[in-house]
């Protein structure tokens, strides 16, 4: 995460702490056996519901996060336009060479197939298989910590339950009542808290990361069928510019599709299918 995510998540924390200050003793907010069952059936139930191979992906691209970095559509315009020049006027090992200063996987691999003189049309279904298996990783990913959102509440109402259960089995003791109850409503809210402050949050952020990175692949996979296609490097600049409009619906959130992305490179395979059999 950005240091600007570091500093907002520990305004909360100062911002709770002094909520919880005023309301009296912190200690009266801290139920360790509430937190237990919260944190620890939620992160069971994660184990028990996906793979093994999910949970530690999801654990690398969280870990990751923080330097990840996707190319924007300008920058993009720029670098395939260098890429261009570089193939018509230098040769293919030149455009290699730039490609593979980038840490950015699939152009590399992208930059490799039009060096390697393979046709458009393989080179986009190639890609387009490539972006759709590493989108269904990051859903599945993904879909994790949307669970764990959904259990967390989910598991401190099971402790409530606990909780008023307690309190119903010793009502001859008052102390005994005043425990059970504590119980009862702090899981609520190491549930409420969980979910909100942590798990959500961490979920829309790598939803966001994730369409980035699908409109990232789109742009790189257009470029490298105008590289294949021996297009001059202006007309790939161009070609490119027009699909700038999904750096801007990536900004305006949920208005841009994965989907949307994933077919309009079906639909350019098929029409680069359609003129190879004219030929």
């Amino acid at each position: 995460m950005s240091r600007k995510n570091y500093l907002i998540m520990a305004a909360v924390a100062v911002a709770l702490l002094v909520a919880f200050w005023a309301s009296g003793s912190l200690l009266m907010f801290f139920n360790p056996l509430g937190l237990l069952l919260v944190l620890g059936g939620t992160l069971s139930a994660a184990w028990v519901a996906f793979p093994r191979t999910t949970l530690l992906g999801l654990w690398e691209q969280m870990s990751g996060l923080r330097q990840a970095k996707v190319l924007s559509a300008r920058q993009l315009v720029e670098l395939f336009y260098q890429l261009g020049r570089l193939r018509r006027f230098r040769g293919v090992r030149h455009m290699e060479e730039l490609a593979e200063g980038n840490d950015n996987q699939f152009l590399r691999m992208a930059v490799a197939m039009v060096a390697d003189e393979r046709p458009a049309v393989d080179i986009a279904q190639r890609l387009e298989q490539e972006m759709d298996f590493f989108l269904a990783r990051r859903e599945s990913q993904r879909a994790v910590l949307s669970f764990m959102g959904r259990l967390a509440p989910a598991f401190g109402l099971a402790g409530t339950m606990i909780g008023l259960i307690r309190m119903l089995h010793t009502l001859s003791d008052p102390t005994a009542v005043a425990s059970g109850m504590s119980v009862a409503l702090l899981t609520t809210f190491y549930g409420l808290m969980i979910a909100n402050l942590v798990v959500l949050p961490l979920e829309r952020k790598l939803k966001e990361h994730n369409r980035a990175e699908a409109v990232e692949m789109a742009l790189i996979t257009e470029g490298a069928v105008a590289l294949a296609q021996e297009t001059n490097a202006s007309a790939v600049a161009a070609r490119l510019a027009s699909f700038r409009y999904a750096e801007e619906a990536q900004a305006a959130g949920p208005r841009l599709n994965i989907k949307g992305a994933l077919e309009s490179l079906r639909a350019v395979a098929a029409g680069l299918r359609k003129v190879s059999d004219e030929r």
